[in-house]
Protein backbone atom coordinates (compact mmCIF):
# COMPACT_ATOMS: atom_id res chain seq x y z
CA UNK A 1 0.00 0.00 0.00
CA UNK A 2 1.18 3.51 -1.01
CA UNK A 3 1.50 6.23 1.66
CA UNK A 4 -1.10 8.26 1.24
CA UNK A 5 -3.75 5.75 0.96
CA UNK A 6 -2.34 4.23 4.98
CA UNK A 7 -2.79 8.09 6.00
CA UNK A 8 -6.47 8.15 4.30
CA UNK A 9 -7.56 4.79 5.95
CA UNK A 10 -5.90 5.72 8.99
CA UNK A 11 -7.52 8.86 9.05
CA UNK A 12 -10.89 7.19 7.56
CA UNK A 13 -10.60 5.04 10.70
CA UNK A 14 -9.66 8.06 13.12
CA UNK A 15 -12.90 9.85 12.31
CA UNK A 16 -15.18 6.64 13.02
CA UNK A 17 -14.42 5.91 16.08
CA UNK A 18 -14.47 9.63 16.88
CA UNK A 19 -17.88 9.48 15.61
CA UNK A 20 -18.66 6.23 17.80
CA UNK A 21 -17.26 8.05 20.65
CA UNK A 22 -19.35 10.93 20.47
CA UNK A 23 -22.44 8.71 19.71
CA UNK A 24 -21.95 6.64 23.26
CA UNK A 25 -21.36 9.76 25.03
CA UNK A 26 -24.08 12.23 24.17
CA UNK A 27 -26.53 12.39 26.70
CA UNK A 28 -29.95 10.35 25.49
CA UNK A 29 -33.40 11.67 26.41
CA UNK A 30 -34.40 10.53 30.04
CA UNK A 31 -36.28 6.99 30.26
CA UNK A 32 -39.24 7.17 30.90
CA UNK A 33 -40.42 5.12 34.70
CA UNK A 34 -41.42 2.27 32.94
CA UNK A 35 -38.21 1.85 30.89
CA UNK A 36 -36.22 2.07 33.48
CA UNK A 37 -37.93 -0.06 36.01
CA UNK A 38 -37.90 -2.50 32.44
CA UNK A 39 -34.09 -1.91 32.30
CA UNK A 40 -33.54 -3.06 35.59
CA UNK A 41 -35.61 -6.17 35.82
CA UNK A 42 -33.44 -7.37 32.77
CA UNK A 43 -30.42 -7.08 34.91
CA UNK A 44 -32.09 -9.09 37.85
CA UNK A 45 -31.75 -12.79 38.22
CA UNK A 46 -35.30 -14.51 38.68
CA UNK A 47 -35.04 -16.42 42.48
CA UNK A 48 -37.62 -18.91 41.16
CA UNK A 49 -35.97 -20.27 37.65
CA UNK A 50 -32.60 -18.15 37.75
CA UNK A 51 -31.84 -18.84 34.42
CA UNK A 52 -34.01 -16.00 33.40
CA UNK A 53 -33.93 -12.25 34.11
CA UNK A 54 -37.10 -11.19 36.26
CA UNK A 55 -38.36 -9.12 33.26
CA UNK A 56 -38.20 -12.47 31.26
CA UNK A 57 -39.85 -14.90 33.98
CA UNK A 58 -43.19 -15.47 34.76
CA UNK A 59 -42.62 -16.76 38.02
CA UNK A 60 -44.48 -14.91 41.05
CA UNK A 61 -41.49 -14.01 42.66
CA UNK A 62 -40.33 -12.46 39.39
CA UNK A 63 -44.13 -10.19 39.27
CA UNK A 64 -43.42 -9.28 43.45
CA UNK A 65 -39.72 -8.26 42.52
CA UNK A 66 -41.02 -5.81 39.33
CA UNK A 67 -44.25 -4.90 41.50
CA UNK A 68 -41.34 -3.79 43.61
CA UNK A 69 -38.74 -2.09 41.20
CA UNK A 70 -41.69 -0.26 39.82
CA UNK A 71 -42.64 0.95 43.54
CA UNK A 72 -38.45 2.07 43.92
CA UNK A 73 -38.69 3.84 40.82
CA UNK A 74 -41.98 5.76 41.55
CA UNK A 75 -40.16 6.85 44.55
CA UNK A 76 -37.43 8.44 43.16
CA UNK A 77 -34.40 6.00 43.82
CA UNK A 78 -31.57 5.79 41.84
CA UNK A 79 -30.98 3.11 39.84
CA UNK A 80 -27.96 2.20 41.67
CA UNK A 81 -30.17 2.24 45.41
CA UNK A 82 -32.34 -0.18 43.50
CA UNK A 83 -29.90 -2.65 42.50
CA UNK A 84 -28.22 -2.80 45.77
CA UNK A 85 -31.19 -2.92 47.63
CA UNK A 86 -32.00 -6.39 45.87
CA UNK A 87 -28.11 -7.53 46.43
CA UNK A 88 -28.62 -6.87 50.18
CA UNK A 89 -31.77 -8.85 49.91
CA UNK A 90 -30.97 -11.83 47.86
CA UNK A 91 -26.85 -11.88 47.68
CA UNK A 92 -24.75 -10.47 44.17
CA UNK A 93 -25.81 -13.44 42.55
CA UNK A 94 -29.29 -11.56 42.00
CA UNK A 95 -27.65 -9.40 39.42
CA UNK A 96 -27.29 -11.13 36.15
CA UNK A 97 -23.89 -9.08 35.28
CA UNK A 98 -21.83 -8.77 37.97
CA UNK A 99 -20.40 -5.20 39.54
CA UNK A 100 -16.94 -7.23 40.10
CA UNK A 101 -14.40 -6.55 37.34
CA UNK A 102 -12.42 -9.76 38.60
CA UNK A 103 -15.67 -11.49 37.46
CA UNK A 104 -15.51 -10.63 33.94
CA UNK A 105 -11.84 -10.64 33.41
CA UNK A 106 -10.95 -14.05 34.94
CA UNK A 107 -12.30 -16.05 32.21
CA UNK A 108 -10.45 -14.19 30.16
CA UNK A 109 -6.91 -14.00 31.99
CA UNK A 110 -7.69 -18.41 31.91
CA UNK A 111 -8.20 -18.01 28.66
CA UNK A 112 -4.77 -16.25 27.69
CA UNK A 113 -3.00 -18.01 30.11
CA UNK A 114 -3.99 -21.47 28.81
CA UNK A 115 -3.34 -20.22 24.77
CA UNK A 116 0.17 -19.30 26.15
CA UNK A 117 0.82 -22.77 28.15
CA UNK A 118 0.30 -24.07 24.89
CA UNK A 119 2.26 -21.90 22.74
CA UNK A 120 4.82 -22.51 25.04
CA UNK A 121 4.83 -26.53 25.08
CA UNK A 122 4.47 -26.25 21.36
CA UNK A 123 7.36 -24.72 21.08
CA UNK A 124 9.23 -26.30 23.22
CA UNK A 125 8.29 -29.09 21.38
CA UNK A 126 9.68 -28.10 18.36
CA UNK A 127 12.89 -26.80 19.73
CA UNK A 128 13.44 -30.74 20.66
CA UNK A 129 11.96 -31.66 17.74
CA UNK A 130 15.24 -29.14 15.89
CA UNK A 131 17.70 -29.89 18.42
CA UNK A 132 17.55 -33.72 17.84
CA UNK A 133 19.89 -35.80 15.38
CA UNK A 134 18.81 -38.41 13.67
CA UNK A 135 20.32 -41.78 14.49
CA UNK A 136 21.95 -43.29 11.06
CA UNK A 137 21.05 -47.01 11.15
CA UNK A 138 23.61 -49.81 12.08
CA UNK A 139 25.00 -52.12 9.35
CA UNK A 140 23.11 -54.66 10.59
CA UNK A 141 20.24 -52.53 9.99
CA UNK A 142 21.06 -51.60 6.63
CA UNK A 143 21.72 -54.97 5.74
CA UNK A 144 18.46 -56.57 6.77
CA UNK A 145 16.83 -53.15 4.81
CA UNK A 146 19.04 -54.14 1.58
CA UNK A 147 17.71 -57.77 1.98
CA UNK A 148 13.81 -57.06 2.45
CA UNK A 149 13.68 -54.58 -0.78
CA UNK A 150 15.78 -57.31 -2.88
CA UNK A 151 12.50 -59.16 -1.70
CA UNK A 152 9.87 -56.64 -2.48
CA UNK A 153 11.60 -55.93 -5.91
CA UNK A 154 11.37 -60.19 -6.43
Amino acid sequence: MSRPLLLAAGLSLLVVAALVTAALLSPGDEPSAAQRAERLATGLRCPDCQALSVAESRTRAADAIRDEIAEQVAAGRSDEEIRSHFVERYGEWILLAPDDPVAWWLPVAVILAGVAAFAAWFAAGRARLEGARPVPPSDAERRRLDDELEALDG
